[in-house]
């Protein structure tokens, strides 16, 4: 069956940045000029949402005879795309084969690599539906004036409601696609911030524009199910209901030395010979799903090299969404981190003790500026947030510890969420203390928090209580 190449760019980008690409892979055999295309989209249109560009790419794809019009393949298609890209080919593939459960067969795209992909958002987005993005990115045509693409950033922007809900449709589940025997994924990300008068823009945990962590499809979800009211002779933490989903990773992830956002594309040009064009080329002609796997490994190991050499710390992206027992959002929430020492007995979910000690309350407010550094909330739904945690310098805080105490410590959280009005609050008992870490929990279930280089989606589910509603055998008298 004939191979097909599509490069597909980012936000506030088009296919001219990947003209050099293009040249590069014809010169090196993977294509020809006529197999290989390029995919735009106009990104900055204030109107257009990801499932537009996703329909609009599958119409293209028709036309182009790459898939019949049931959608079955009609050609093997290799994808190579940059930032926003990711989302948007993402977006594709479940609308059109995991959405009604088509055969993963049927979908043409055998290699998917990703450069830098924005699958867990931007710190810049929300910045770019200001007025600076505007005047620095907007358009700057009657009819449009200063349009930036505001739907598309919001769907980019830290926590966004967008990346919470594909993450559930594609990756948490037990079969995601992105595997070595379905679609053989790798993504690349570089390790360097922007240098010169980009500069400024530089936030931790960043190649500059998209969150290094956030790139990486290995994702998995906490489930808190405090919305069960606790029943007079059960204990304190019985309707604390931790669930876990972990889907398998079967893909590859590589974070590279030397490259930022935009100089990873760069790198692949005529005439270069770099980590990026080897490991790209590498991946285009994988031929079995052992050798994706060989390459994976390979991948992993220059990712081990990259941070040994480079010393950069190892970030987890913590996404945390609160609703109610009616999966209404809460808007209105704050969580805080304690730490603890660990009672005597059995492993514990929640601390029962409320009063901190002094070496306690020292070491909280330690552990809370590590973990809290990081934080924004969505600008459209507040209901949504989002953590970006240096994992090593938290673990290297809670063995410091530790070592002071003579033991290991406890970790816990209490969530909050005020009372709406005289009538109506949220039943908060059971959302004090709960235990997120203890390295001495001995049972399997014991909750394992801190994963390097991932994103960890947190769902906490409350218990909202109305006093508004009366059932009587009397009437009541207003």
């Amino acid at each position: 069956m004939k191979e097909i190449t599509v490069l597909l760019h980012g936000w506030s980008d088009c296919s001219v940045s990947f003209r050099k690409m293009k040249q590069f892979l014809v010169a090196s055999g993977v294509g020809t000029v006529k197999t290989i295309y390029y995919a735009d989209y106009e990104s900055r249109e204030d109107n257009l949402t990801f499932a537009d560009v996703a329909d609009g790419l599958n119409d293209r794809f028709r036309e182009e005879g790459f898939v019949d019009a049931h959608g079955r393949k009609q050609c093997l298609l290799n994808l190579i795309v940059h930032s926003t890209g990711g989302l948007v080919i993402r977006h594709w593939i479940w609308r059109y084969y995991l959405k009604d459960r088509r055969p993963l067969s049927d979908c043409p795209v055998r290699r998917l690599i990703m450069l830098a992909p924005a699958h867990f958002g931007s710190p810049l987005a929300h910045r770019g539906k200001s007025f600076l993005g505007a005047l620095f990115k907007g358009r700057w045509k009657i009819g449009d004036f200063l349009e930036v693409g505001r739907q598309l950033l919001e769907g980019l922007e830290l926590a966004s409601p967008y990346q919470w809900e594909l993450a559930h449709r594609d990756l948490l589940r037990p079969d995601p696609p992105y595997r070595a025997d379905a679609i053989q994924t790798t993504v690349l990300v570089g390790i360097q911030d922007y240098t010169g008068l980009r500069g400024w823009v530089n936030k931790p945990g960043t190649d500059g524009t998209v969150v290094i962590a956030g790139t990486n499809l290995n994702c998995a979800k906490l489930e808190l199910d405090c919305s069960a009211p606790a029943a007079p002779s059960e204990a304190p933490e019985a309707p604390v209901r931790w669930a876990r989903t972990d889907p398998p990773d079967d893909f590859a992830w590589g974070v590279l030395e030397g490259v930022d956002h935009g100089t990873l594309v760069d790198a692949v040009a005529p005439g270069r010979d770099n980590v990026v064009t080897r490991l790209l080329l590498r991946a285009l002609g994988i031929r079995d799903a052992q050798e994706f796997r060989d390459f994976q490994q390979e991948v992993a190991e220059r990712t081990q090299q990259t941070y040994r050499t480079t010393g950069k710390p190892r970030h987890q992206q913590f996404l945390l969404h609160a609703v109610d027992d009616q999966d209404t959002p809460v808007r209105d929430f704050t969580v805080e981190f304690f730490v603890f020492r660990r009672p005597r007995g059995a492993a514990p979910r929640v601390i029962r003790r409320e009063t901190l000690r002094p070496a306690e309350l020292d070491a909280s407010l330690r552990l809370s500026r590590l973990l809290t550094a990081e934080f924004h909330t969505h600008s459209v739904d507040p209901s949504y947030r989002r953590m970006l945690v240096d994992v090593d310098a938290v673990l290297r805080e809670l063995d410091q510890i530790a070592r002071d105490w003579g033991e290991p410590p406890v970790l816990s959280a209490r969530v909050h969420v005020p009372r709406v009005d005289r009538g109506i609050a949220y039943r908060l008992d059971s959302l004090q203390n709960l235990v997120l870490y203890d390295p001495l929990d001995p049972r399997p279930d014991g909750l394992t928090f801190f994963y390097p280089n991932t994103t960890t989606l947190v769902e906490l589910r409350v218990d909202r209580e109305t006093r508004y509603v009366r059932l009587g055998t009397e009437p009541l008298r207003h």
